[in-house]
């Protein structure tokens, strides 16, 4: 990964009481129809990181947990890392001071990703876009990028660690699709979908290295094993202009598949 996360969200927003106003209380999954105990529950990661401590941590994780909800939560995360990877990218061109290349990217928008965010009771999304695309005019993309990303990383708390890792897997297999639809022969004719593509690479990254520093040995392990298996994709990416780039998307599917097998490991 070519930037250093500013600070670890994860490790600091899984303590803290969820204050997003424009977060709505739809976020929650349904509640499962048996009591059952922490050791058996499919629990949010924030439950574990926030605990921190105790026998049981997340043994049993995605037993008992109903495929519908498993699949919306998938398609959820996939949708939100295909949108943040865009602003990601975005963010990285205005600071480089490609105001041009960064409007792009917001001009060809996820449009599932916004459906799955507004279909999950979250307000605001469109609001912190408009305030990202108005700091790329006037050079404050940064903070704004850390407003959204704050929003989103409040709605993945609400989903489960396995689902959060199986995303992340889903996600990489999109960039290889976004990539691979970037190039034609040996030259990437596209730049946009290369450009998003290269975000949604770095947020994998991102976030799978924010799981690695989880205090909950079998998360910290997922992450750590993602992250490793992620980097067999860099070849794939120079820069966000692809300087003396020679394309290549196998190199994203081949993360893809090591990052299956580094999941299968430890869940």
């Amino acid at each position: 990964m070519t930037q250093t996360p500013r600070k670890s969200r994860r490790l600091v927003t899984a303590r803290r009481t969820l204050t997003v106003g424009t977060l709505a209380a739809g976020l929650a999954t349904a509640a499962p129809a048996a009591v059952i105990t922490p050791a058996e529950a499919d629990l949010p990661d924030s439950y574990w990181l926030a605990a921190g401590e105790g026998e049981g941590e997340g043994e049993g994780e995605g037993e008992g947990e109903p495929a519908e909800a498993r699949l919306e939560d998938d398609a959820f995360l996939v949708a939100l890392g295909r949108l943040e990877g865009q602003l990601l990218a975005a963010t990285r061109l205005a600071e480089a001071g490609d105001a041009e290349g960064a409007a792009a990217l917001l001009d060809r928008p996820a449009e599932e990703a916004l459906a799955a965010l507004e279909a999950r009771g979250i307000d605001g999304v469109s609001d912190a876009m408009g305030a990202l695309g108005t700091a790329l005019q006037e050079g404050d993309a940064q903070a704004q990028y850390d407003t959204a990303r704050d929003l989103f990383e409040s709605a993945r708390r609400d989903t489960t660690a396995r689902a959060q890792f199986r995303a992340l897997i889903a996600l990489t297999r999109a960039a290889a699709q976004t990539y691979g639809d970037a190039v034609e022969g040996a030259e990437i004719t596209d730049p946009v979908a290369y450009r998003a593509a290269w975000g949604m690479i770095q947020l994998a990254k991102l976030e799978a290295g924010e799981m690695a520093e989880a205090d909950h040995e079998r998360i910290s392990t997922a992450g750590q094993g993602l992250r490793d298996a992620l980097s067999f994709a860099d070849p794939a990416f120079t820069d966000l202009q692809a300087t003396d780039l020679q394309p290549d998307a196998s190199l994203l599917h081949g993360a893809a598949g090591r990052m299956e097998l580094a999941l299968s490991k430890v869940y």
